[in-house]
């Protein structure tokens, strides 16, 4: 089902951009949501949840995944929000107080994250911050959640 959805949201950012109707439609209900890449022809960062969740819950385990996704949906938000507010430290187009923000946040949610071995948890909350900071040319809710959690999935497997 999600993988459905995954689908829907890729055909419906693909249509938006050819489509008359559907891109009036489109930016009639969501314009105002964009930013600026998003509006330019570049998939949503909805449609990058999507992928990334079906992506991550196909490859790891359930409490890797459930963690990833958690990582990427508080720390990454979190991370941009104290970034555009306060972010005087500018790394790219990231800020330093934004990375720290987020970093806090993903460290909170491991230390309450029973499903896996502390350090697992701990690894991939840095991991989920490094992922969000870094300038790889990847939406921040496709790598975060693949990037946390495959260190999770390589840190919890037995060799």
């Amino acid at each position: 089902m999600l993988t459905g959805f995954m689908v829907l949201s890729i055909l419906i950012d693909i249509f938006r951009h050819k489509v008359g109707w559907i891109q009036s439609l489109f930016k009639y209900l969501f314009n105002d949501m964009l930013r600026s890449h998003e509006i330019d022809g570049k998939l949503t960062g909805a449609t990058w949840v999507m992928i990334g969740a079906v992506i991550t819950i196909t490859l790891f385990s359930k409490p890797v995944a459930v963690i990833a996704l958690i990582f990427m949906s508080l720390g990454d938000t979190t991370a941009g929000l104290i970034g555009q507010r306060f972010g005087k430290h500018k790394i790219g187009d990231k800020t330093w107080e934004g990375f720290f923000g987020g970093l806090i946040i993903c460290i909170i949610i491991a230390l309450n994250f029973p499903f896996l071995p502390l350090m697992v948890s701990l690894s991939g909350a840095i991991t989920a911050m490094i992922m969000e900071l870094i300038p790889i040319p990847l939406d921040d809710n496709f790598k975060i959640p693949l990037g946390s959690g495959a260190i999770m999935m390589m840190l919890s497997t037995p060799i």
